[in-house]
């Protein structure tokens, strides 16, 4: 594959946007930079509702950029904005012309937009979200939170950052007391310094890992909102159910997009890694200095990370390619978007943690981005979609047959055979119950079988996208190794390879890659983004120790008491 291009916003880390906090910043200034940080990358991508709409390459690419990796506070923000919210109202506005205003507004960012769905009682359970919008007989309507498990958790919402802040927000729509299904509304929030009246959020704490972001618990208090609030049909459906998954596609799509934000977390922080293992010295048996980068183990976390973001790469490529196919099911495209998410957070959260190790001491520290990578990768595997969630739902579709995923075009490799050996053995359980999905052994012996399912799916098609890609050969095999040993027993059981063979195949992969490894990292173009990185070189790390808070003064204390003092006249008699 060829390299990456050049990242839109490979200039900001070196604005004064992106230079290192002082300890003592306040959170008030510590939020209000993430926004200012979001609408940076914002303004350099100037996204339009056409780009939102339909999924366009420079949507993907905002999703994909390496500046994410050193404030995933603003990723947070920018993905609300233009995928949940905005993509929310787009088709709306195409229709609707005094929609249009607040379309441009969003795009530009002068507004924060935010979309209010789940609730602290209803998470996975949204479609019977309590919050309620009241049509009043002068068409207006009162939205309402009836109790605390029906208030908004817990997206974005105080009065932070100095800008506007405006919400889809999702409710009841009640007519003459019939429940009409779940709708959208555009609903004001707070005009960035004070709430709006009835509207209230209590902040909660940071997010571990996360950059800051005033995530909030939201109610509303009888706020009236106008006639042309509402999005969508007063008319009861017929399918409430049906309905409410159509309003809320934009998280499927959210499923896709933030899978992505992977190859940057993964791209900046392998090449953090790398470099300062490079750098990094040790005293050999003989007293010579050699690089840590010379010991096996450390080669490996950072090799399988490279050979990941190549395959992960492909697989975006083939993945985004399926979903924008409007012509196949809606259920397969979500299903291509759960298999990726399932594996590329995968991935990325195991790689993570691994080089965070190889850091050693520094690798806990915030300001080198590992652990608050992998802290944010922990949440985006909840967000738009809990990975085990969308598992169990795609592997019980797929099993029962209600649809297919694209199939294997290379049945005869490895992962292709892993994927059809999990299949076959769910399938037996299930026949083994008369095919009744819901039978009570299923959730003891099946439901844990859904994930590993899935992962495997998503294992096959970015191999093969890879392979068909013409990803190096180095990194496909070493991939697929990297696969394989992550579920040894089975391949020992049914693919006749002995744990000996399986590291071998990883340890000749290794080898062949190692021997690449300044091409590697080069291709990620991660160099631009960790110029403020402290550990890099012994020049950075010394000038980050002179930037501390220094601590001195002039307190003594003891604590091992002093000998007794001898008398003087037994001192002289000593003497003599």
């Amino acid at each position: 594959m060829s390299s990456s291009p050049v990242f839109r916003t490979s200039h900001l880390p070196q604005t004064p946007l992106y230079q290192r906090f002082d300890e003592r910043t306040s959170f008030e200034e510590r939020v209000a930079m993430s926004y200012r940080r979001a609408r940076a990358i914002a303004k350099e991508y100037a996204l339009t509702a056409h780009d939102t709409l339909h999924l366009t390459p420079k949507f993907w690419e905002l999703h994909t950029d390496n500046i994410h990796a050193l404030d995933s506070g603003a990723i947070t923000l920018l993905t609300i904005q233009y995928n949940l919210a905005a993509g929310t109202l787009a088709p709306f506005a195409e229709k609707r012309p005094e929609l249009r205003p607040l379309m441009d507004r969003i795009m530009r960012f002068d507004v924060s937009a935010q979309y209010l769905l789940t609730e602290v009682g209803h998470g996975l359970d949204a479609p019977n979200l309590e919050t309620t919008a009241t049509l009043l007989p002068n068409g207006e309507f009162d939205l309402h939170t009836p109790n605390p498990r029906a208030c908004k958790f817990m997206p974005p919402t105080g009065p932070f950052g100095s800008i506007p802040r405006v919400a889809i927000v999702f409710a009841r729509l009640m007519v003459n007391g019939e429940n009409r299904g779940v709708r959208p509304f555009v609903v004001a929030l707070g005009d960035g310094k004070q709430m709006c009246k009835g509207v209230s959020a209590k902040l909660l704490p940071q997010r571990g890992g996360l950059k800051f972001v005033d995530h909030a618990v939201t109610s509303f208090n009888h706020v009236r909102l106008p006639s042309t609030a509402i999005l969508g049909s007063l008319a009861k459906p017929a399918d409430l159910r049906a309905t409410f998954i159509a309003a809320i596609w934009r998280v499927s799509v959210g499923s896709l997009a933030l899978a992505t934000l992977g190859i940057p977390f993964l791209s900046v922080n392998t090449y953090v890694a790398a470099r300062y293992s490079l750098r990094r010295t040790t005293t050999g048996p003989d007293g010579v200095q050699v690089p840590i980068m010379s010991f096996r183990t450390q080669q490996l976390p950072i090799m399988h990370a490279i050979a990941q973001i190549e395959v992960m790469k492909a697989h975006k490529q083939v993945a985004i390619e399926l979903y924008r196919d409007t012509s196949l099911d809606p259920r397969v495209r979500s299903g291509v978007a759960a298999a990726a998410k399932a594996s590329m957070t995968e991935h990325t959260c195991t790689s993570l943690a691994l080089l965070s190790e190889r850091l050693g001491a520094n690798g806990v520290f915030e300001h080198n981005g590992v652990m608050q990578s992998e802290l944010t990768m922990r949440g985006i595997r909840i967000a738009e979609g809990d990975v085990l969630v969308l598992s169990i739902r795609l592997a019980n579709e797929l099993l029962l047959g209600r649809y297919e995923l694209p199939k294997s075009r290379h049945p005869e490799c490895l992962l292709a055979r892993h994927e059809e050996g999990l299949f076959a053995g769910c399938r037996a359980l299930l026949a083994s119950v008369g095919w009744n999905h819901r039978h009570e052994s299923l959730s003891r012996l099946l439901l844990p079988l859904c994930l590993p399912l899935v992962r495997a799916i998503g294992h096959r098609m970015g191999y093969e996208a890879a392979l068909d890609l013409g990803v190096d050969k180095p990194l496909l095999d070493l991939y697929e190794a990297g696969v394989v040993l992550a579920d040894s027993g089975w391949y020992v059981e049914h693919a006749g390879l002995s744990q000996t063979e399986q590291h071998k195949m990883e340890d000749v992969a290794v080898t062949a890659a190692m021997a690449h490894l300044e091409e590697y990292l080069a291709k990620n173009r991660a160099e631009p983004f960790v110029a403020n990185n402290p550990i890099l070189s012994q020049e950075t790390f010394d000038s980050f120790l002179g930037s501390l808070v220094v601590f001195s003064g002039n307190a003594e204390q003891a604590l091992i008491p002093s000998p007794p003092s001898r008398p003087a006249a037994l001192q002289v008699e000593a003497r003599l």
